[in-house]
């Protein structure tokens, strides 16, 4: 994925030569598919076997990077493919997220916070070494890494594959199919939790304020602080993408060292959120290199903090039975969120420039963060729920 995050946006803007109000739209496109597919996907992933299910997804994804790389090639490459593009991808993720997310399910409560580092651990680290791959655009040229990212996708088809095998006749996860209505009462089963659970509740708004303005300056944001702030170009924008990435792994390292879960998680999430808007606020001032770069090592670090976090309390409040499904509600909230956060923050940024619009999301981000300790259940909830 790390090699799509750099890819795409820069296609945009360093390809392309798209506006900021573009680049919020073409992020906003990869990103819609989550809140149209993401709640039925939780469905689907808790019927099937998920190993099969999730290679086979993994395998789909080469259709929409065929084709990109297909437009590249011919010279056909457009603004609108582009967003057809995303609308693909952004669909089958939709699927993915959820049918990933489940596999944490069989880990115990007390661990669990271990078993989430340690998956967003691996998941950054290979996204950070798709960040280095990515920015050698000028080395290597866009099809030839486009074709290694295909590469990567079939062999992580065979591999997951590989390592959750179907289970013989009359296994548990061997569901059978069921209409429509069983299907809706399923989802709504789903929703209900969130709506019994107050604390899960105000989860689900801090990860939706997330998505929205934490992911807003991270889609769209980021790639023009390299453009227009430094004058960089993809190997400048990996670079910030592969430090941050590297916060975020260092911040998973740190979690899978504690042996027991931090006794109140959702306060840690709260405090990591409003230190992640005043780094926003240092990054608007543009700062010189020296400090850019810690700034973002820092800002990934709550950021891995925070989604660790988020995860944690998810899996240990929910029946594992439900997890897809709670999981697919989770998902749609943080990149339910970030469409409408990239949108707006692309038409900010072209309205009043990019070092405002970087203070107004500090600002805010200071303000839900404040509203949230003061008022909120999740200040108080607890590592494991109690029986």
């Amino acid at each position: 994925m790390g090699l799509h995050k750099v890819l795409f946006p820069w296609l945009v803007v360093g390809v392309l030569q798209e506006s900021p109000s573009n680049l919020g739209l073409a992020q906003m496109a990869l990103l819609l598919p989550n809140m149209l597919f993401i709640l039925p996907g939780g469905v689907v992933s808790d019927r099937r076997h998920r190993g099969t299910w999730l290679s086979l997804l993994f395998l789909l994804f080469v259709v929409p990077l065929g084709g990109l790389m297909y437009a590249v090639m011919t010279g056909e490459l457009t603004f609108s493919l582009l967003v057809l593009f995303g609308v693909a991808f952004g669909t089958l993720l939709a699927f993915v997220q959820p049918a990933r997310e489940s596999l944490l399910g069989y880990a115990a409560p007390e661990l669990m916070h271990q078993a989430v580092a340690k998956v967003m651990a691996m998941q950054f680290i290979a996204q950070g070494l798709g960040f280095l791959i990515a920015g050698q655009l000028g080395t290597f040229s866009l099809p030839q890494l486009l074709a290694f990212q295909i590469v990567i996708f079939v062999l992580s088809s065979v591999l997951i594959k590989r390592s959750h095998p179907l289970p013989k006749t009359g296994s548990i996860e061997q569901k059978p199919s069921k209409p429509a209505r069983e299907t809706w009462m399923e989802l709504r089963d789903g929703l209900q939790i969130f709506a019994t659970e107050k604390g899960l509740l105000h989860l689900l708004i801090i990860v939706f304020a997330t998505g929205f303005l934490a992911f807003g300056v991270y889609l769209v944001g980021m790639p023009l602080i390299a453009k227009d702030f430094y004058n960089g170009g993809a190997n400048f924008y990996a670079a910030l993408q592969v430090v941050f990435s590297l916060g975020i792994v260092s911040a998973n390292v740190g979690v899978m060292k504690q042996s027991n879960m931090f006794k109140r998680p959702g306060r840690l999430m709260v405090i990591s959120f409003l230190l992640r808007g005043s780094l926003v606020g240092i990054i608007a001032l543009v700062p010189a290199l020296w400090i850019l770069f810690p700034v973002v090592y820092i800002w990934g670090f709550f950021s891995g903090l925070s989604m660790t976090l988020g995860r944690t309390i998810l899996h240990n409040q929910v029946p594992h039975a439900m997890r897809s499904r709670a999981a697919s509600v989770y998902q749609l909230c943080l990149l339910g969120g970030a469409p409408l956060g990239a949108w707006v923050c692309g038409m900010t940024i072209e309205s009043i420039g990019l070092s405002s619009a970087l203070v107004v999301v500090a600002a805010i981000t200071l303000l839900v963060s404040v509203a949230t300790a003061y008022r909120s259940p999740l200040w108080h909830v607890m590592a494991v729920k109690k029986p």
